[in-house]
């Protein structure tokens, strides 16, 4: 038994001895299904069990598992966040995969879900203070096994890492159309800036406002030539490019895979390791297991630090016929102060010892 099978059944024991009515918090790739299946084998194999999760690349994640591992129950019943609401009933485990996704309204039919069961298991492999406290507060779930990443990297479960920030600035030479103006990206971004300024300290809203900015730093010409340039840099290598628009992941010069994809063989072939280099948006950053992949670049992100995170340990899956590997992660970031707020925050669970600036 190694490390991983061993900290799998160790959790699950201690699971299995607490009130059953809380939060398993371990690093991304360490294996949450395997270590549930060690749970579900202690309850009786006909029991009523309800799987949660965000998106059916999960679901197939836990079905994929289930084989590997030889679960087989014939009730237990499968669902999206989006459709607990259908699923207001008492079983004998509820499991919520994924459960740092749950949006204010999911946590909500949570709630009337969590009144008729007692046994819930709440899976997570990030997990911010602030959601935290939201779980918390709103469903009475805490956290009662946390495993970190630095610890999974300690003892060889998953891959070490360094994250390379590559600043630039924003373009200030290509002159766009926005609405009816002409100006460059970097003069637009200071427009924009200044107006939602001027509005805050006159205490108005500035909400969409600050949508318009956000779409301007997915749309960056000068983070699009940034990604370009390191893609060229990286032609063996493999490679996942996180985009935050579709127009953006087109114009890489690499395939892409969004909502819009028509051909959807796109997003299998790269994963099984049909080639090298993937451009996708918010598609990838959970519950899939890509073939060796070494490399993240991170064209786009927000300041959610549990997004972040699940796009970088994307990377992190130890190889065991690669021993030293270290997965490299590019993130490019603009130079403007409000940006790299939003990578202050969003970078607030990782190693300042293992993040390099450029």
């Amino acid at each position: 038994m190694n490390i991983r099978d061993e900290r799998q059944r160790e959790f699950a024991d201690e699971w299995l001895r607490s009130e059953r009515r809380s939060i398993i918090y371990a690093a991304p790739r360490f294996g949450k299904i395997f270590l549930t299946i060690n749970i579900l084998n202690s309850y009786p194999e006909d029991a009523n069990i309800l799987i949660a999760y965000p998106d059916n690349k999960i679901k197939k994640s836990w079905v994929d598992d289930f084989e590997k591992r030889q679960y087989s129950n014939p009730n237990v019943e499968f669902t999206t966040h989006l459709s607990i609401k259908k699923h207001i009933k008492k079983y004998d485990l509820v499991i919520i995969d994924e459960i740092h996704l749950l949006s204010d309204a999911q946590i909500s039919a949570c709630k009337d879900l969590l009144r008729v069961n007692r046994d819930v298991l709440g899976l997570t492999g990030t997990l911010s203070s602030l959601t935290r406290k939201t779980l918390k507060y709103e469903l009475s779930l805490d956290v009662l096994i946390e495993y970190s990443i630095e610890r999974a990297i300690e003892e060889g479960i998953i891959a070490d890492y360094e994250i390379n920030i590559v600043k630039v600035p924003l373009d200030d030479v290509t002159i766009q159309v926005f609405g009816k103006k002409r100006m460059t990206e970097h003069k637009r971004f200071k427009s924009l800036s200044f107006v939602i300024d001027k509005l805050e300290m006159e205490d108005k809203e500035t909400f969409f406002l600050r949508l318009t900015r956000m779409r301007l730093i997915q749309n960056s010409l000068a983070k699009k030539r940034a990604t370009r340039k390191l893609l060229d840099k990286l032609l063996d290598k493999r490679v996942l490019v996180f985009c935050g628009i579709t127009k953006i992941a087109d114009e890489l010069g690499i395939p892409s895979y969004h909502s819009k994809t028509k051909e959807k063989q796109i997003f299998d072939d790269f994963v099984n390791g049909e080639y090298n280099h993937l451009a996708v948006v918010k598609i990838g950053n959970t519950g899939v297991t890509y073939k060796p992949l070494n490399v993240i670049i991170i064209n786009y992100f927000d300041s959610n630090s549990e997004n972040l995170a699940q796009k970088i340990n994307r990377a992190m899956s130890m190889e065991y016929n690669n021993p030293d590997k270290k997965a490299i992660i590019y993130i490019i970031s603009s130079t403007e102060s409000v940006e790299q707020k939003w990578l202050n925050k969003a970078l607030s669970f990782f190693s300042k010892d293992k993040i390099k600036y450029s």
